[in-house]
């Protein structure tokens, strides 16, 4: 057996209704929580329970609802310094990916009140707030992971943070996926496989982190029909409520132990070939993900990577890389106009395949051609 490394601080509370049976928690942590999150059309389920418990244990707070979908390093900048006068003693992060990797920012920012937002990538050794992280969607796994990626408009890019920040607790209730959007359930779904993908494929695997894979792999199996179903059935897709409470807990432990499995490894290239999707072209991060990901377990050429692609595919319940690839495209509700030219691809290509460090944990040998060949086949070889 190999030599590996397994970390994993955050604890983890998972059941309905969590938030106010677990209450004690936030006592804990201090008397001044800060929220951050994002404000929804209709009621915010879990910021009503946050809420009840904070005023409950009388603990003051303030809100912070400004926080868009993959936010940048100026909103982290201007958030710090909004609530810098209230002092928190600690954050409270409901939602996605975004509202959760903007809390560890803050959180740094907060805690080191002489470092600026361009220190997030530099430094290290920052630390953070203590952060409770309540997700509302199930595909980032950001609850668990101690990555923070914020959008860095000085280099028109993504980037993650340098320092590693865990949340303290994470508190899970699928109570709070009831009523997500059919659109953004594909893509948070689509995310949280493909952590599991990646992390499976990856070369910083190990056999524990891979067996936690596994188990992520068997729970999407359970959703795959249901999920066909809703895509198929019109009338279901534009129900309120489209999946049942217990599909959608499964679809929460996708999305936990891909995160789990993602800090023990990292992604491999479909996570990093999908920031230019979203940067340029607004893809949700998910779909952009799920764009790619076909395309790149079709590159293998060595039979013991394609061997670890097929049991991970039987074991997510398909029959094969055609099935597996069809009803990805299934589950991509994209907007018409996305497709990039040829010229743009080669440009998102050529700036990758740069980045040396991308390939890293990719069990075989790659560069320009295999990028190019994943986009192109992922972009320009089907109809989305």
């Amino acid at each position: 057996m190999n030599e590996f490394r397994y970390f994993m601080p955050t604890e983890v509370f998972f059941g309905q209704g969590i938030v106010k049976e677990k209450k004690d928690l936030f006592l804990s942590l201090g008397k001044r929580a800060y929220i951050i999150t994002y404000t929804l059309p209709g009621r915010h389920y879990a910021l009503e329970d946050v809420t009840a418990v904070l005023d409950e244990s009388r603990i003051l707070y303030q809100i912070e609802t400004g926080i868009e979908e993959n936010p940048s390093t100026e909103t982290a900048e201007r958030v710090a310094a909004s609530v810098r006068e209230f002092a928190p003693d600690f954050l409270i992060a409901i939602g996605g990916g975004s509202p959760i990797d903007a809390s560890k920012a803050i959180g740094v920012l907060l805690k080191n009140p002489n470092n600026s937002g361009l220190d997030l990538y530099s430094d290290s050794t920052l630390e953070s707030l203590p952060i409770i992280a309540i997700p509302t969607t199930a595909g980032t796994g950001a609850e668990v992971t101690h990555f923070s990626v914020l959008t860095r408009s000085d280099k028109d890019t993504k980037q993650a943070i340098a320092p590693r920040i865990f949340p303290r607790y994470a508190l899970l209730d699928a109570t709070y996926l009831m009523e997500m959007p059919l659109r953004l359930s594909c893509s948070t779904s689509i995310d949280a496989l493909c952590h599991c993908l990646e992390s499976y494929i990856s070369t910083a695997g190990s056999e524990l982190s891979r067996a936690i894979c596994e188990i992520g792999f068997t729970y999407f199996s359970h959703c795959v029909e249901p999920m066909r179903t809703v895509l198929n059935d019109s009338a279901c897709a534009q129900s309120k409520t489209p999946y049942t409470y217990e599909i959608r807990e499964k679809h929460m432990m996708v999305s936990l132990i891909g995160g789990i499995a993602n800090t023990q490894t990292g992604t491999c290239l479909p996570h990093g070939m999908s920031y230019a999707l979203t940067h340029h072209k607004h893809i949700p991060h998910g779909l952009a993900c799920g764009l790619l990901i076909a395309e790149y377990l079709k590159i293998f050429k060595q039979p013991e990577n394609i061997a670890c692609v097929d049991r991970a595919i039987h074991l997510c319940g398909f029959q094969d890389l055609n099935d597996f690839s069809e009803f990805m495209d299934s589950m991509l509700l994209l907007d018409a106009n996305i497709t990039p030219t040829p010229e743009e691809i080669e440009a998102y290509a050529e700036e990758f395949a740069g980045q040396k460090h991308r390939f890293v944990r990719h069990p075989e040998p790659a560069g320009k051609a295999e990028v190019l060949q994943i986009y192109t086949n992922s972009l320009l070889k089907k109809k989305h």
